[in-house]
């Protein structure tokens, strides 16, 4: 962007957030109402110089914690106005967006658990290799971003539950049969918190 002024959110003591980029993606991010009419213009101009426009139905605006009503022009039109949107996958909202990210991970976990069931149901395949392919092909899309969260108790107890249930369906373990968690975890090798430890 240009300028020297900066015109993001305030990310450390002494560094500023303006904007963040992956492939055609852009995310935009100003404190204030014109700063954002600036990189607005800014970045339709320097697309133009590449041949590149902007889709407008494609291009949101959300505001947190604002309480200017100005609406957002681009070219003359209106930007959408939303209390949430999906960047990279993560579902980012007024409220942080772990209230509803966590539970789109969750489906979509879901999803893939319910894809593999007739390879959890398959006893020839060992133990070790059902492990490995449930945390890297279930766990992860759970926890995919989990970093960006503000987690809670309740979220992590969520979570958590979760988990245990998908790691008995695995392991074939009946609702009926007894067992801890701690000894669901010890024959699964998982870790005994499902989020890392900088969370606690």
């Amino acid at each position: 962007m240009k300028g020297l002024r900066k015109r993001g959110i305030q990310w450390s003591m002494k560094e500023r957030l303006e904007d963040l980029d992956y492939v055609d993606d852009i995310c935009l991010l100003a404190q204030r109402f014109c700063d954002m009419e600036e990189k607005l213009k800014e970045l339709k101009e320097e697309a133009q110089l590449d041949g590149l426009h902007i889709n407008i139905h494609k291009t949101k605006g959300m505001r947190v914690n604002i309480s200017n009503i100005q609406k957002f022009r681009l070219e003359e039109t209106e930007i959408e106005e939303v209390g949430s949107f999906v960047y990279l996958g993560s579902v980012l909202s007024e409220s942080g967006g772990t209230e509803e990210d966590v539970p789109s991970r969750m489906k979509e976990a879901n999803g893939v658990f319910v894809q593999l069931y007739p390879m959890w149901r398959n006893l020839n395949i060992s133990k070790e290799v059902k492990i490995r392919i449930f945390n890297t092909n279930v766990k992860s899309i759970l926890l995919d971003a989990c970093e960006t969260w503000k987690t809670t108790n309740r979220i992590t107890r969520r979570l958590q539950i979760f988990v245990n249930k998908f790691l008995r369906r695995m392991m074939n373990i009946e609702w009926t049969d007894k067992i801890t968690y701690e000894e669901l975890w010890r024959i699964t090798h998982q870790k005994c918190r499902i989020l890392p430890s900088y969370y606690y």
